[in-house]
């Protein structure tokens, strides 16, 4: 890449796309429903195409934004799905566009390929798709936000009941077999309260990040200076637990009975503690954004920030922090 590009692609492309990135947001925002209904629909294929093979069962599951569909202009989405075999065979596939919420690209390069023509060759569109698609891995984090909310729950739906799976079934969202990100992970075993305790001891975030514990019955449990997030204890009884200094983004703890709990110092925005117990909970100075509590049930649960301290009767008492 020469100056003269290097240049261009600061000055003159780059504030385009910050701006840009904002509207894809807004576009998800907007089209939410409709893509969580193509993901849904794409499992449900899936699963139908699975129970069509003999002796098929899933085991991980590859969304992903394709790179040339991207210079082509068509925003397609590959979801693949593999068995235990994956290495031997070509997996389960499912396409799907997404084109509407890109739309705005093609006239933005339309623009910019005008834009190069005043600099006679200096500039060329080889610099500026190259710079789209580095822009790709933001779109996929984008993405996994979302996808991580919507299938938290997904062991609901028919498509996973249908779905043969080995024990453990694993979802990613990234670029094709490349930079993948987990958006989605469950363990069918029986968990106990001392392999929970020992995973805690072991203190690493590899084993605790998506790790699946429902039903769990614990107490007197200390997780303090570690990243948890999207750890499932749906359905969970806890007791004294005591979460300190955690990052603990999209726990699940729907159904789950919390008795004596504490979460101190914690990042738990985008949980779900939809149709949860909670007896005696304390959050104190925890980012609480875009959670659930819907039909949560509360009893003595109280938010704290600094000096003050809030009592939570119901969900609707903590659309107003303190």
């Amino acid at each position: 890449m020469n100056e003269v590009e290097e240049k261009f692609l600061e000055e003159t492309v780059e504030p385009i796309f910050d701006d840009y990135k904002k509207e894809i947001m807004k576009k998800l925002l907007g089209n939410k429903d409709k893509l969580k209904k193509q993901v849904l629909n794409v499992l449900r294929n899936i699963a139908d195409k699975a129970n069509k093979i003999e002796n098929y069962k899933v085991k991980y599951i590859d969304f992903s934004l394709l790179q040339i569909q991207f210079l082509r202009e068509t925003y397609e989405v590959t979801a693949i799905a593999y068995d235990e075999n994956w290495y031997a065979g070509e997996g389960i596939w499912e396409v799907f566009s997404i084109d509407y919420i890109f739309e705005e690209l093609k006239e933005i390069k339309s623009k910019l390929y005008k834009d190069i023509k005043k600099y006679v060759g200096k500039i060329r569109p080889f610099c500026i798709e190259q710079y789209i698609l580095k822009q790709i891995p933001i779109f996929n984090n984008f993405f996994t936000y979302f996808l991580i909310n919507w299938l938290k729950q997904w062991d609901e739906e028919e498509s996973f009941k249908e779905m043969p799976k080995t024990n453990v079934i694993q979802i990613t969202w990234g670029e094709y077999k490349n930079n993948l990100q987990k958006v989605f992970s469950y363990e069918f075993s029986i968990k106990t309260e001392d392999m929970f305790k020992k995973i805690i001891e072991g203190n690493k975030p590899e084993d605790m990040i998506f790790s699946t514990w429902t039903g769990l019955q614990a107490s007197n449990i200390i997780i303090e200076d570690n990243d948890i997030s999207c750890m499932s204890l749906k359905e969970s009884n806890l007791k004294n637990l005591y979460l300190f200094n955690c990052i603990g983004v999209g726990l699940n703890f729907k159904k789950a009975n919390l008795k004596k709990c504490h979460f101190k110092n914690c990042d738990l925005g985008a949980s779900d503690f939809a149709e949860s117990i909670l007896e005696e909970v304390i959050f104190e100075n925890c980012i609480l954004r875009n959670m659930n509590f819907k039909g949560a049930q509360f009893k003595n649960v109280y938010l704290r920030s600094g000096s003050r301290q809030k009592s939570i009767l119901k969900e609707e008492d903590l659309l107003y922090l303190i």
